[in-house]
């Protein structure tokens, strides 16, 4: 028997969703991607993503129902850096309109695109002078359930957005386990090897992992493929999952429109 929605029901549905709060954590990966050789730079590119995300993040809390917003956006790391300078730095990159108050939430979004400029220049120029290549372990980041508590709200619409090459890999956390392994390279990409899969429950968040640079298309060919499966097979829909290899910043800026606004 079929089931009749009405146009009323509809409605509902869609003040419903826009009202959920957004919750969105951009995760960057701090590796020696920042220096391969391309046209735009990794970093002009990752500038260019992250000023995107900002702007559609202030569209959506401007507006009649800015005071009673409770949008939140912040940057993180993982592992954490080394480097406390960063530490501090990426600790401002945390616009949380619940704890602001009045004027203060405006005079927030007005300001915070200049912030962001601002703090993440000087968090890669310094880990590209020091050669600090923490990375990030993607993996244990989701295994571990750690993105559960950084990333997910109840309530609210969780949206996670990662910055990488695509290469997971921590020196530290090394597992193979069959023909599954804890991290992606080459060597593990010539063997289609799957990622090992160490939980489920993940249907309330959205994953975009933007900037994948595979060393050759041939790498690419898999290197995708076994990002998306990994994530779809701990429970992110399909609807919500976008793996997109690195671009212009105006074609990547066109891919995040689309993964944004989905919703």
């Amino acid at each position: 028997m079929a089931t009749i929605i009405s146009c009323t029901d509809k409605k509902k549905n869609n003040e419903n969703t826009t009202q959920r709060p957004l919750n969105i954590s951009l995760y960057l990966d701090l590796s020696d991607r920042l220096v391969r050789d391309m046209q735009p730079s990794q970093v002009s590119r990752d500038t260019a993503a992250v000023g995107y995300i900002l702007d559609y993040f202030k569209r959506q809390t401007m507006g009649p129902r800015i005071l009673q917003s409770q949008n939140r956006l912040k940057v993180f790391f993982y592992p954490s850096p080394h480097s406390s300078d960063i530490a501090t730095l990426a600790g401002e990159l945390d616009i949380n309109m619940a704890q602001l108050k009045g004027v203060e939430k405006r005079k927030k979004l007005e300001s915070m695109k200049g912030l962001f400029q601002k703090n993440l220049s000087q968090i890669y120029n310094k880990t590209i002078s020091e050669h600090e290549w923490i990375g990030c372990d993607i993996w244990d980041f989701f295994s571990s359930k750690k993105v559960d508590a950084q990333c997910i709200k109840n309530g609210a619409r969780n949206i996670l957005i990662i910055l990488t090459d695509g290469y997971l890999f921590a020196a530290n956390n090394k597992i193979k386990e069959g023909n599954a392994y804890s991290y992606i390279l080459p060597q593990t990409l010539k063997e289609e090897a799957p990622l090992i899969v160490r939980r489920k429950g993940l249907e309330n968040l959205e994953v975009g992992v933007f900037e994948i640079n595979p060393y050759s298309k041939e790498e690419g060919y898999k290197l995708i493929p076994i990002l998306e499966n990994w994530l779809k097979n701990m429970g992110i829909s399909e609807e919500h999952l976008v793996v997109a290899e690195t671009d212009l910043p105006t074609n990547t800026q066109t891919l995040l429109k689309s993964f944004l606004e989905k919703e």
